[in-house]
């Protein structure tokens, strides 16, 4: 009997980039993980990683921030639009991709990457409809319905939806197009603006997580006036810090003042990932098998 194939992901965010190579059933066997730098730089790294695996990579799945154009019919389809993250915008990453890496391949935002990652094996498995929400460098969001993202004209930003700030709060917003949308606000570089640090160094109950919880709180409440998820997953490196997704689904619930379902106010409508970390390169190793039609 031939060797099952195998597949290949790449992770691309804002802060690292996460290499692996799994299996028909989404698990993974072997990865590599580097500070995402210039985009060139990257590129060879990914060729040097898969190298080692020559023809056995059938294909591969890429879950890359944006805002990028993943609409393989679209003009410019797998280039970066213009970005928070110096270097990146403009660049072909398709492009780069399939020159070093020529194999079929399937390309996701990353927090669509990892929606599908939940979808199919994770915290939204069983639901028709539900959101994964990322807070890390930056903020992004996915909705996905029946186990599959929604198509968009580009895909939704969820992170730049404007917010009210607090009467106290006069930090700069970290956002290079707008002064109060929830990323410029609440993600990994605002926080490490305004506190010095990251979340994960305060209290769960402490004013600075407080203060970001009331902002992804508010966002939160608005993608379920806007929504109505069955769900919300809340996943990230900030997203990660140790009470925070019990703080917000807290002023979730707060900022709706009861004009929501009952469900909302359940424990685990919002929830981290099952998934864990791995939620985005499980979910790029899912598009990989995807990109030739094999579904374990």
């Amino acid at each position: 009997m031939a060797d099952a194939p195998l597949y290949g992901g790449i992770e691309l965010g804002g802060t690292k980039t996460v290499f692996a190579v799994g299996t028909g059933k989404g698990g993974i066997i072997a990865r590599h993980t580097i500070l995402t730098r210039a985009p060139e730089a990257v590129i060879a790294d990914a060729a040097t990683f898969f190298k080692e695996y020559g023809q056995s990579i059938a294909s591969l799945g890429v879950g890359a921030f944006g805002p990028i154009v993943i609409d393989p019919a679209a003009p410019g389809y797998g280039r970066l639009c213009e970005t928070n993250k110096a270097g990146w915008s403009g660049f072909d990453l398709v492009g780069a991709l399939a020159a070093a890496i020529p194999v079929p391949l399937r390309l996701a935002t990353d927090v669509g990457a990892a929606a599908v990652g939940e979808a199919r094996l994770g915290a939204l498995r069983d639901k028709k409809m539900g959101v994964y929400l990322t807070v890390g460098t930056g903020i992004g969001g996915a909705i996905v319905s029946g186990g599959e993202v929604l198509p968009a004209l580009l895909h939704p930003e969820m992170g730049h939806i404007a917010l009210q700030r607090l009467p106290t709060d006069t930090a700069r917003s970290t956002c290079a197009f707008h002064d109060d949308c929830a990323e410029g606000l609440a993600a990994g570089p605002a926080i490490a603006a305004r506190f010095g640090t990251s979340l994960d160094h305060f209290a769960p109950e402490g004013a600075e997580c407080e203060m970001i919880a009331h902002y992804l709180g508010q966002l939160c409440a608005q993608i379920v006036l806007m929504l109505s998820p069955e769900r919300i997953v809340l996943g990230g490196g900030v997203g990660g810090a140790p009470g925070l997704v019990r703080t917000v689904h807290r002023a979730t619930v707060h900022q709706l003042g009861r004009y929501a379902p009952a469900a909302v106010g359940h424990q685990d409508y919002l929830t981290a990932p099952a998934l864990g970390k791995d939620a985005g390169i499980i979910g790029a190793l899912v598009c990989a098998i995807e990109a030739i039609g094999e579904m374990a």
